[in-house]
């Protein structure tokens, strides 16, 4: 009977990686960031993002944001675009309050960035474990 188990396992695991992996719909993919080389700027390119908040809760949202003239949809286009500034763009050099005690809860809090910087193509995508560490790193950039 062993043996019988042994060849079976042997078939299904020699027919499943025969087969090409299954493709998902568009939607369910994540972006996929500029390369390196694609990263150098557009002429009369400008500052312009569009961000975008999930919850695992199922709340979230999206904003835009320009800084060449502080505006779109964002609640504070001022503060953002003095974030963004001092990090020249580089969303992943943002420190805003590190020293900022948080809770140790767990509800997955993903932001995105995606548009240009003074011409430069952004792309940022981030995971933080709650609110609190959004916020010690990010400021209130994703506060939408």
């Amino acid at each position: 009977m062993r043996t019988v188990k042994i060849v079976s396992a042997a078939a299904v695991f020699a027919f499943a990686t025969a087969l090409p992996p299954a493709a998902s719909p568009a939607s369910e993919r994540p972006p996929v960031p500029p390369a390196a080389s694609d990263r150098s700027p557009v002429p009369g390119g400008g500052s312009a993002l569009t961000l975008t908040l999930s919850v695992a809760d199922g709340t979230g949202g999206g904003v835009s944001l320009t800084c060449d003239r502080e505006g779109g949809s964002h609640p504070d286009p001022f503060t953002a675009c003095g974030l963004l500034r001092k990090v020249g763009g580089d969303l992943s050099k943002l420190t805003y309050d590190i020293d900022m005690i948080c809770p140790e809860e767990y509800l997955p809090h993903t932001v995105r960035a995606l548009g240009t910087w003074e011409g430069r193509p952004v792309w940022f995508d981030r995971t933080y474990d709650n609110r609190c560490e959004m916020t010690a790193l990010t400021g209130p950039l994703f506060h939408i």
